[in-house]
């Protein structure tokens, strides 16, 4: 039995469909960029630790840290400094 592919899949019909070529695009995108930023969550979140003999509380190592995606201010200038009474 001979099954025919979708249309769409193949690079003849893609050529004669150019219209799916940014459907494509965008969805090949949106895969990398969720694989990415899951890439990054296992990696660089404190919440995650992949070695529990290096250091069981990898979460306390933030403590003097901003754990921000996209920070604006650069808050290592400031310095808390106690009120003068």
């Amino acid at each position: 039995m001979l099954r025919n592919k979708m249309a769409g899949l193949t690079w003849a019909t893609l050529k004669k469909n150019t219209m799916l070529l940014p459907l494509f695009f965008c969805v090949g995108l949106g895969a990398i960029g969720a694989t990415g930023y899951m890439l990054r969550l296992a990696f660089r979140s404190p919440d995650v630790t992949w070695s529990f003999k290096k250091n069981p509380e990898p979460w306390n190592d933030y403590k003097s840290k901003e754990y921000k995606f996209l920070s604006i201010q650069d808050k290592t200038k400031f310095q808390a400094t106690p009120p003068q009474y």
